[in-house]
């Protein structure tokens, strides 16, 4: 697919560099729509910015560029414009970010430095650039993020319980000093230059909590310091800013003044990475969450005034997850999935897939990742966001290459969590009671099994009377099409997107004596050709 933004920046360069060449590369992508390239060019670099106007609004990183300029602050020199194409000309501050030099060796030096130049920051008039407040519709905004994103559909009393510590987070962002917030200063926006930091991404600036950037910068969702380390550079900034003497805070209530504040933006990040993982597709942030989930459980469980948000995070992590396979191509099942993809084929007038989605909430889990592939837009509009189901439904989209079944599964293992999840094929209809299906100490994977098919009988395994699973014995049975996974039976294949079958993790998992599986004796079909939908619909 062409990239017509691409297109119009090479443009645009072309004119500004014309008569000389220059080369163009990826520098970095963000977590909103701007993009950012490296730009080669008579042996000096650059950085252009492509942010798409009806998304960004470049006009405002330029005015934000201005004042901190001004105030004696390093953010990058702006050659070129063009507001209209949302495209900006930037120097370069090279590749080495603040996050990658702590990541190498730990360095309260430049923290402080860090610190230092914040402390500039938040000395910039608030008068002079005209920015906008950090009000209490803009923070309870953000936590909403929490709620519409992380949270899984809260009872009426957990949302009042949500409400009044959303009030309360904001009190107290909204009772500290107001000063100019950057807003994401934290240390991949940070850069290690000759003899300074580089600061980027400040175009959201606001007038804010004094504690609001220290927060981003000290509780970063890249990188955790160290307790005690972070107990001095906090006494660093309390010193340096004269906290104590300009606002008469005592460093107790300086702190709880800073945790609050860092809450407030834990809650907001989770949203927003979940929300980049579901609407964006960029599941990278998945793996910070763990760290940000732990900074919000800390701060909620040191206050008795937040013991109901501890309750409700907590909640989140021991959640029932599924997944149903849906990115198949039917082939088997022509012309029926000429143009309708098999999960939609409908079986007792109700669609496959939703007679998965039913097992699943019978059993309470409600939390549900749908792979998708052939005819993809079809299944995301019939089924939404599960809202119309009473669940909710998260999409793993493998484009037009589907990943076989073990591919599908690992490419969605962001979504799933850390715990073990059940996955069931969308084409086989059960009555197994799944809220009993679990999985057995010692095991990575567990399976049900039922008697052999017409269209299988040599069947797929064979299970012994202790419960393990051995790859094609005596008396074998098939499997369902129905397992229960721990996210490590995947662990030699993670970060691999590539087409993976389960036959093969299931030979290793029974070597190591990690396979086992139960025998299911009840009502169980597969649904794999036009005869067994006819036989469905008239059984």
């Amino acid at each position: 697919m062409p990239d017509l933004r691409l297109n119009l920046l090479k443009n645009w360069l072309a004119e500004i560099f014309a008569p000389a060449d220059f080369s163009i590369t990826i520098a970095s992508d963000d977590a909103s729509f701007r993009r950012y390239f490296r730009i080669k060019s008579a042996g000096k670099t650059f950085i252009a910015m492509d942010a798409p106007p009806d998304k960004e609004n470049t006009a405002e990183f330029v005015r934000i560029d201005k004042l901190l300029i001004a105030g004696n602050v390093h953010s990058p020199a702006i050659f070129h414009k063009n507001l209209e194409q949302g495209f900006l000309l930037l120097e370069d501050f090279g590749n080495q970010t603040f996050l990658d030099a702590q990541k190498q060796l730990f360095t309260p030096k430049y923290y402080q430095n860090a610190i230092d130049i914040l402390i500039k920051i938040q000395a910039i008039s608030v008068s002079a650039g005209d920015i906008p407040a950090y009000d209490n519709t803009l923070l309870t905004a953000e936590m909403q993020l929490l709620t519409d994103w992380y949270l899984p559909p809260l009872s009426a009393n957990q949302q009042a319980q949500l409400d009044e510590i959303f009030a309360l987070l904001s009190a107290n962002a909204l009772n500290a000093p107001q000063v100019f917030v950057h807003r994401d200063y934290h240390s991949r926006n940070l850069m290690l230059l000759d003899n300074e930091l580089g600061i980027l991404d400040f175009q959201d600036a606001v007038i804010g909590a004094n504690t609001y950037d220290l927060a981003s910068l000290l509780r970063d969702a890249y990188f955790e310091i160290d307790e005690n380390e972070l107990q001095n550079l906090l006494k660093y900034y309390y010193q340096k800013a004269n906290i104590s003497t300009n606002i008469s805070t005592d460093f107790a209530t300086f702190e709880k003044q800073f945790e609050l504040m860092g809450l407030q933006r834990y809650l907001k990040v989770l949203g927003i990475f979940k929300r980049l993982a579901i609407r964006d597709g960029k599941f990278g942030y998945l793996q910070n969450i763990p760290l940000v989930e732990k900074y919000a459980l800390a701060v909620a469980e040191k206050y008795p005034e937040l013991q109901a948000l501890k309750v409700i995070l907590q909640s989140v992590s021991e959640l029932p997850q599924a997944m149903i396979l849906a990115a198949g191509r039917g082939k088997r099942m022509m012309p029926l999935t000429k143009n309708t993809p098999k999960p939609l084929i409908k079986i007792q007038n109700k669609p496959l897939i939703e007679h998965s989605i039913n097992s699943l909430k019978r059993a309470n889990i409600k939390h549900i990742v749908i792979n998708t592939s052939y005819l993809a837009q079809q299944l995301k509009s019939h089924l939404g966001n599960g809202a119309d189901f009473g669940v909710h439904i998260i999409y793993s989209n493998e484009e037009n290459s589907p990943l076989e079944t073990a591919g599908g599964i690992i490419k969605a293992l962001p979504l799933l969590g850390k715990r073990p999840f059940l996955v069931l094929n969308s084409d086989v209809i059960c009555d197994y009671d799944l809220s009993k299906f679990k999985l057995p100490a010692g095991s990575l994977a567990h399976l049900l099994l039922v008697d052999n098919p017409a269209h299988n009988p040599a069947g797929d395994f064979t299970l012994s009377a202790a419960g393990a699973v051995k790859i094609q014995a005596e008396n074998p049975l098939t499997f369902a099409g129905i397992g229960i996974y721990h996210p490590d039976f995947f662990q030699e294949y993670l970060g691999k997107t590539q087409k993976i079958p389960l036959a093969k993790l299931f030979k290793k998992a029974s070597k190591n004596q990690q396979l086992s599986g139960e025998y299911f004796g009840g009502f169980w079909q597969d649904i794999g050709t036009p005869e067994s939908v006819e036989f469905a619909n008239n059984s």
